[in-house]
């Protein structure tokens, strides 16, 4: 393999123009020297071209409407020309060496099967910062059908040839769309990780995590979506998911009705 094998950084953006440049910055910013940076913005009412004039190896892109982060990410991994490739909210931000120490990681491997390689974050979005570890290796295929337990779109560093051949993200799931993107490639693709912080999320107007709506639906598509993979591991196994759906659906509620602080305060018990 190349030494410096070309490293694809999609970034969908929506009206967030005094966003989208940080998000970039931080992309220019790498140590990694062979990457190319795919904004797709979405329909956003104010074109945001003019704001990414002057940066290198920038490939824009522009939906006729607004269609979605999924729709988006598809489109840019469908551009994307990189052995690698990582997904970066506008909002979010990589820190200088994360690419770098995750391509390290894939060139040491000796497993041909590993397909991501992911890093711990630093979560602002709740406005309590905490980190988030990712501390995860191997076959996590039965593991991530039990549970969620790597967290962050932008912490993650995967082939991109494995993404492509899983079909990108589900353009029909209103959340969790990178759970239902690990689910697919962990069937066949094992993961490793960067034991740092290389990350950072903020917190932002309309994010996902509070919009408990589309937390809801996103939800309730997941589950059915992959009901077939729960019965893999048996009867048992299954009913404990149909079991926890109801109590996340629940939480949700909670969150709707009484308000984010509520919401975060049932998960930290």
């Amino acid at each position: 393999m190349d030494p410096k094998p070309l490293v694809s950084v999609v970034i969908p953006t929506y009206n967030r123009v005094d966003l989208l440049t940080r998000a970039v910055d931080s992309v220019q910013n790498q140590t990694y020297p062979n990457i190319e940076i795919i904004v797709v913005d979405d329909g956003s009412q104010k074109d945001p071209s003019d704001v990414l004039n002057g940066y290198k190896n920038l490939h824009f892109f522009r939906n006729p409407k607004n269609l979605g982060a999924s729709y988006s990410r598809n489109l840019g991994l469908s551009k994307a020309k990189g052995v690698f490739i990582n997904f970066l909210d506008d909002d979010d931000i990589l820190f200088p060496e994360k690419i770098e120490k995750q391509v390290k990681v894939f060139l040491a491997a000796s497993d041909p099967s590993l397909g991501i390689v992911t890093c711990h974050s630093k979560d602002e979005r709740s406005g309590r910062p905490t980190i988030k570890y990712n501390r995860v290796k191997g076959n996590l295929y039965r593991a991530l059908l039990d549970r969620y337990i790597v967290s962050g779109t932008e912490t993650l560093l995967m082939k991109t040839a494995a993404v492509k051949g899983v079909g990108g993200f589900d353009e029909q799931l209103q959340s969790s769309q990178e759970y239902d993107l690990l689910i697919r490639l962990c069937k066949d693709h094992t993961i490793d990780f960067v034991d740092e912080v290389l990350t950072r999320e903020f917190r932002s107007v309309d994010q996902i995590s509070t919009n408990f709506d589309k937390k809801i639906q996103g939800a309730r598509h997941l589950y059915s979506k992959h009901d077939h993979r729960f019965r893999e591991f048996g009867w048992g196994f299954w009913l404990k998911k149909k079991v926890k759906l109801q109590i996340l659906i629940l939480r949700f509620y909670v969150g709707k009705i009484f308000g984010e602080n509520v919401y975060r305060k049932l998960l930290r018990e």
